[in-house]
């Protein structure tokens, strides 16, 4: 029997964000700000505890506060996003051995298999880039009882578009960690050189 799968679906801004918040998770982005954040609150309590005066860790406020913000913009940026018209077509996919064809009322296009650059599977859904910047949104409410699509990205897709990249993230990790050390140098520095 040949293998194929057809769904219809229609994104929604929910969708989008789910999108945002996966992506940005698995390459490493929320953790690095997170950390950063913890780190920069972390100095700023140390220099209050020693009396510091205010300018020795106004940065390091500043950072803690966009940390908290970042989750908030990351979802209002994928809210806007939504409002692309793309976004809101319905959309019908088609899948097979050779690849997906997806058609919609502005455009239609033809993938193959090999063309996926990255596979982002999860509990969510399966994100499938053709681009680093162009991809494909299937939510996880049109994957039900469509266990072959899962199926076949698993098999046709190569094995390099799903890695996961986790040994990026401490890289990433490792240089804004240096970063941090350095920006506390630098302020040290100045707030010494003030003082003497």
């Amino acid at each position: 029997m040949e293998e194929y799968e057809k769904i219809e679906m229609q994104l929604t801004s929910r969708d989008v964000v789910d999108f945002n918040f996966s992506y940005m998770k698995r390459n490493g982005g929320i953790w690095i700000i997170a950390s950063m954040g913890v780190l920069f609150l972390a100095y700023a309590i140390f220099q209050i505890s020693q009396g510091k005066p205010f300018g020795s860790y106004a940065f390091s406020l500043f950072f803690v506060i966009f940390s908290a913000l970042f989750p908030i913009t990351l979802y209002r940026s994928a809210v806007r996003s939504y409002q692309n018209k793309f976004l809101q077509e319905k959309k019908i996919y088609e899948f097979t051995p050779e690849g997906f064809h997806m058609a919609s009322e502005s455009t239609t296009s033809k993938v193959l298999w090999p063309d996926v650059q990255k596979v982002i599977m999860n509990k969510k859904g399966i994100y499938l880039f053709i681009a680093s910047n162009a991809g494909h949104l299937i939510p996880k409410r049109y994957l039900a009882g469509k266990d072959a699509i899962r199926a076949m990205v698993m098999k046709y897709t190569t094995p390099k578009s799903r890695e996961k990249g986790k040994s990026k993230l401490w890289v990433k990790i490792g240089i804004y960690v240096l970063i941090f050390l350095v920006t506390v140098a630098i302020v040290q520095f100045y707030l010494a050189k003030h003082e003497g």
